[in-house]
């Protein structure tokens, strides 16, 4: 899709709750051709374990801290370390505080989009709502990323459906499931925490 009144050409859209990209359905195919991936979504949807799965074993992650340290070190060296530079997957919990950090901005589309052409992965999850991911897909080269957008279920059934799938995860019995779907706010660190302790009451 092309928005002609900016030039701005914006990424590819996938919409979905966190299971439907992790492996319980099959992976949409734009995840698997294209290399840079932003996840986003509010707190407690589960962009960090999406984005993990997506990146594979062995991926390299760096936290909102620890990225803020390797720019330095890029603008100080003038390039980026190797290890950021070749491994197969990266993953970046972040950033933050970019909408008035233009050369940060420019910095982090560079290494996506080097690390693109030889064929690596780059993931950017979102981690404060600030608009410092905004900044990074506007900037990126057009189709060469998309965007996972993490929702919560919507509804009852599909809140006890998803309920009942992670009790199959966890190992434990489908009914303690029953009476999550009212769960309120409804988030998955919640409903673990509501199963266990489910389960540990359980005559």
């Amino acid at each position: 899709m092309v928005d002609e009144t900016s030039g701005f050409y914006a990424p590819a859209l996938l919409t979905g709750t966190s299971s439907e990209f992790m492996g319980h359905k099959p992976m949409p195919r734009l995840l698997r051709q294209r290399r840079v991936i932003f996840v986003l979504g509010p707190d407690g949807v589960g962009k960090s374990t999406v984005a993990r799965l997506l990146a594979g074993s062995g991926h390299l992650r760096l936290d909102n801290r620890e990225l803020d340290r390797v720019l330095l070190d890029r603008v100080r060296s003038g390039r980026w370390d190797e290890p950021l530079t070749y491994s197969d997957a990266l993953v970046l919990d972040g950033p933050t505080w970019l909408r008035n950090r233009t050369g940060a901005v420019q910095l982090l589309a560079e290494l996506a989009q080097s690390r693109a052409i030889s064929g690596y992965r780059t993931l950017f999850c979102q981690v404060d709502a600030d608009g410092s991911i905004e900044e990074l897909i506007a900037v990126m080269a057009a189709g060469s990323s998309v965007v996972v957008g993490l929702r919560f279920p919507s509804g009852r059934r599909a809140r006890l459906r998803c309920a009942r799938r992670l009790c199959d995860d966890l190992g434990l019995p489908r009914e303690v499931a029953v009476g999550s779907e009212e769960l309120e706010p409804w988030r998955y660190d919640r409903l673990v925490a509501w199963l266990v302790e489910r389960t540990w009451r359980k005559p």
